[in-house]
């Protein structure tokens, strides 16, 4: 099976405003990506974001890859914010795959605190039953300052509840950000669950986001994202391979446009010199 290559529509948004739905779907077909990862973010226009999704193989020729949305229980399960998700899960196509970041467990847990589980297991198993239903997956996504802000957090749920259409998401920015240390135990342990991979170029500096690293194009930065991709290959990583780019402004075209063109050199460099990169095996 050929490789599919992604990416997120994180770069389409800038402190100038954010591309239109067409605009992110066009630009991305433009610059030679199988598939867009849309940003939805939470659940109250659920009905509307269906509906466009559900347009965008037709009109643009693209593969959805997932989506991206925000689980926040600080203002409680039942709220639109929470309870759309479900709705959204249930009217997306089937065999989606939904990436959730989950920036809080309530109003009493701080990041990554575990016992912050059992509110977030109660949910997920609510979700996962319209999941499976729809044959759709649900990736915890980790993302820095959230609750479930380490790689290390969203294996712990999903060994926890150990459900089919549960896994997670590998994000090396947010691993960079997040752990930064010991990725092959870390992968080891969480490859079973491991169902997508996106990349990005970064560096640590308080200039950064959350003013610990930058987000870059894949060819900059100092994270060694080929080492990264061979040590999830050796360790059987198959699946999509995608661009993150949050946030990063200035031309999206090319950037989108250089880092596919490195996601692929990354790809072939690796097949002809599987060894290389195994320092960080260890």
């Amino acid at each position: 099976m050929a490789q599919q290559y992604f990416s997120m529509d994180f770069a389409f948004y800038s402190s100038m405003g954010v591309y239109s739905f067409d605009d992110r779907c066009e630009i991305t077909k433009a610059t030679g990506y199988d598939a867009i990862h849309l940003t939805l973010w939470d659940g109250r226009d659920w009905t509307a974001h269906a509906q466009q999704i559900a347009t965008v193989k037709k009109r643009f020729d693209l593969d959805i890859a997932g989506v991206y949305v925000v689980l926040d229980l600080s203002v409680g399960e039942a709220d639109l914010r929470n309870s759309g998700i479900i709705k959204l899960i249930e009217a997306m196509p089937e065999g989606s795959t939904i990436d959730l970041a989950i920036k809080s467990a309530g109003t009493n847990f701080g990041r990554s605190d575990p016992k912050g589980d059992a509110a977030v297991m109660a949910w997920l198993n609510k979700a996962l039953v319209v999941a499976a239903a729809r044959r759709s997956r649900i990736l915890i996504y980790t993302h820095i300052q959230f609750w479930a802000e380490k790689h290390g957090d969203a294996l712990r749920l999903c060994e926890k509840i150990n459900h089919p259409n549960l896994g997670l998401t590998f994000s090396a920015l947010q691993w960079y950000m997040g752990e930064g240390r010991n990725l092959a135990p870390l992968l080891r342990r969480a490859m079973p669950f491991i169902k997508q991979a996106n990349f990005s170029g970064s560096r640590r500096s308080p200039l950064g986001f959350f003013e610990v690293a930058t987000i870059e194009p894949l060819d900059m930065g100092e994270l060694d994202n080929f080492a990264v991709l061979a040590l999830l290959t050796r360790l059987g990583y198959q699946g999509a391979l995608g661009y993150n780019g949050w946030h990063e402004g200035g031309d999206t075209y090319n950037k989108l446009e250089r880092s596919l063109h490195m996601l692929k050199d990354l790809v072939a460099r690796l097949k002809a010199h599987p060894h290389w990169g195994s320092h960080i095996d260890a």
